[in-house]
């Protein structure tokens, strides 16, 4: 979370609102350190600082990590985020993860003082002017910033790396990526470093020849052969066990690989899209992801913001997994849906949009309609949850086990929610976001008091 608040970026816009924003373009003054007296320019929405040369700004100073730290600027504000830094990025004597910069703001990283001045000049913060690309939705700036990237680079060859926490739509984008190059009609091959173990996931990258180890009873290539001609995905790199970094930088750089048993090289032909739920560059400063190799695979960077920042996306993003799930006349079956979207919005969305999938997927269950939508939020959040996963028997009539798991649900919940207001109707369900009739009829059915 910032440790600061601060005035927004001003954006300039013209009479569409499609228009690209601007946001003006900033100096860093050194006030002390190895570069007192000078300024910089960023000129760029982000700019990275540290002590390594792959930097915008590098700082000699053995304080000073090699990524550590960086400003973005965007219609939101002007921010400064450590990137796990060893010995930390200060602000007003506060050791921050992310904070506001306003006019003026100093930070501190190593012996090195910064003040933050921004300038008039503005410069353009690219948008698409879509509200979707491919499969993926959205109206807001932080969508549209990622459709404009992935429009950009989809067509060429660039290696892409995707950042975002888990349930954003890391793997969707990608395959959005690949179908919108000129490799689409080649193959996308997705590899989980995350769920192989250490001793599968070189044999599932390069593959094995006859008798590299027990049970390699033939010779069977890998992902890259595999995919000659069209994409690797690698979801979750972050997960990379040291042992095959270097590995697949060897790849990255020349192209080549080596099957597990076999010194034959042979030379391959695919795009390498690799995503994580970590921040990869905080794997760097901590030693456990190589340096060279998160350059080489972040040659275009792709950030995807969680759901809670992107809140005024939910309506769009709720009626296409209605359509999905309960078809095209879908919102004529949902009890106030502005009610119901102004419950989602007070809501932080932990699961991001896979969670408002599931939530959407099960309240499609529901054996009364209209529905309301707003009472299924706790059990969309419970599909979620690694710590209380649901547990079945899927021998069992689908319709079965889908009506004990409402009915289990409404029972718990209106029991919690009842105790919460000592028993007052009314204020449980002004409190759930449900009718005061309808309360009363699940209480009925339940046979509580």
């Amino acid at each position: 979370m910032p440790s600061e608040q601060s005035e927004k970026t001003l954006i300039i816009k013209g009479r569409d609102e499609k228009e690209t924003p601007k946001v003006h373009k900033c100096k860093l003054l050194a006030v002390s350190g190895p570069l007192q007296g000078e300024e910089f320019l960023i000129d760029k929405d982000t700019f990275t600082i540290g002590s390594g040369d792959h930097n915008d700004l590098t700082i000699q100073d053995s304080t000073i990590s090699r990524r550590h730290c960086e400003i973005r600027l965007d219609p939101d504000g002007s921010r400064i985020r450590d990137l796990g830094s060893t010995n930390g990025t200060y602000t007003g004597g506060i050791r921050i993860s992310e904070a506001f910069l306003t006019p003026g703001s100093e930070f501190r990283l190593g012996k090195t003082r910064i003040v933050f001045c921004p300038m008039q000049e503005a410069m353009d913060y690219r948008l698409s002017s879509s509200e979707r690309f491919g499969n993926l939705l959205g109206s807001s700036v932080p969508m549209r910033r990622v459709f404009h990237l992935a429009e950009t680079y989809a067509p060429t060859e660039a290696t892409i790396l995707i950042e975002g926490e888990t349930g954003t739509g890391k793997e969707v984008l990608a395959e959005e990526i690949h179908k919108h190059s000129k490799r689409r009609h080649q193959p996308f091959i997705v590899i989980d470093c995350a769920s192989l173990s250490r001793e599968l996931v070189e044999s599932e990258l390069f593959g094995h020849s006859k008798g590299a180890f027990t049970g390699a009873t033939a010779d069977r290539p890998g992902a890259f052969e595999y995919a000659s001609g069209g994409t690797v995905f690698l979801d979750e790199i972050g997960e990379l066990s040291p042992e095959l970094q270097p590995k697949l930088l060897r790849v990255l750089e020349k192209r080549e690989i080596r099957r597990v048993g076999s010194n034959q090289m042979r030379n391959i032909d695919v795009r390498i899209i690799s995503a994580t739920n970590r921040r990869l560059q905080n794997e760097v400063n901590a030693g456990r992801f190589r340096e060279d190799l998160y350059y080489r695979l972040s040659v275009v960077h792709i950030e995807i913001p969680p759901l809670r920042n992107h809140k005024q996306d939910l309506p769009l993003l709720t009626r296409k997994f209605m359509q999905e799930f309960m078809g095209p006349n879908a919102e004529d079956k949902i009890a106030d849906f502005e009610r119901t979207m102004r419950i989602f919005s007070t809501y932080g969305w932990p699961g991001n949009v896979r969670e408002l999938r599931n939530l959407v997927e099960v309240a499609s269950y529901a054996d009364r309609q209209p529905v309301d939508m707003g009472a299924f939020l706790a059990i969309g959040h419970k599909l979620t949850s690694e710590q209380d996963s649901l547990k079945f028997d899927a021998e069992r009539p689908f319709k079965d086990v889908k009506n004990e798991l409402i009915a289990a649900f409404e029972k718990d919940y209106i029991k919690k929610i009842l105790e919460q207001h000592n028993g007052v109707i009314s204020r449980a369900a002004e409190s759930a976001g449900i009718e005061r009739a309808y309360l009363q009829r699940l209480i009925k059915k339940y046979k509580m008091k």
